[in-house]
């Protein structure tokens, strides 16, 4: 590759790194997937880990989890007996269904925080002092409004699938 180019694609691959840092995003993973994306052929582990400069089971890992999320797929190569990969270079479903994934966890993390809270606050002992039920009712009354918003984002969440 081109000194140039293979330049302009580092300082793209650290960019797009630290901006998916910014956003609790895991640096390495998105600067692994850049390398494959823009790669025009299938690279295998040691390839990626010398671009990378990253020991190859750092790469081995990482790579492992973007195959979970259909970002980049182990391919043959003919005369090869190394594994291969390549990126999907549908980013827009790539990102649509990390994001996806990532709100539906999350939604069920709070389903279940709010479950839990619940239980709490309606198994008081029956001996409660006046003052613990009139905090135990205003902690309904709030929870009710979290799940209020939670049965919005849900409404979100399946009015975005059907657009994307």
């Amino acid at each position: 590759m081109d000194n140039k180019l293979q330049s302009a694609q580092d300082k793209f691959m650290h960019g797009i790194g630290h901006l998916c840092d910014s956003f609790g995003l895991n640096k390495f993973l998105a600067q692994l997937y850049s390398v494959l994306y823009f790669n025009e052929k299938p690279m295998s582990l040691d390839e990626i880990a010398e671009r990378l400069k990253a020991s190859k089971s750092n790469v081995s890992i990482n790579i492992r989890e973007l195959e979970k999320w259909g970002a980049v797929k182990s391919v043959w190569v003919k005369g090869s007996r190394k594994d291969h990969y390549e990126a999907n270079l549908d980013m827009k479903s790539v990102v649509l269904s990390k994001v996806k994934s990532g709100v539906k966890r999350r939604l069920v993390e709070v389903s279940d925080m709010i479950d839990e809270f619940k239980e709490s606050i309606q198994s008081q002992p029956p001996d409660s002092t006046e003052e613990e039920k009139r905090v135990a009712r205003i902690c309904a009354q709030r929870l009710d409004k979290i799940e209020e918003l939670k049965s919005m984002l849900i409404n979100i969440s399946k009015l975005a699938e059907n657009i994307f």
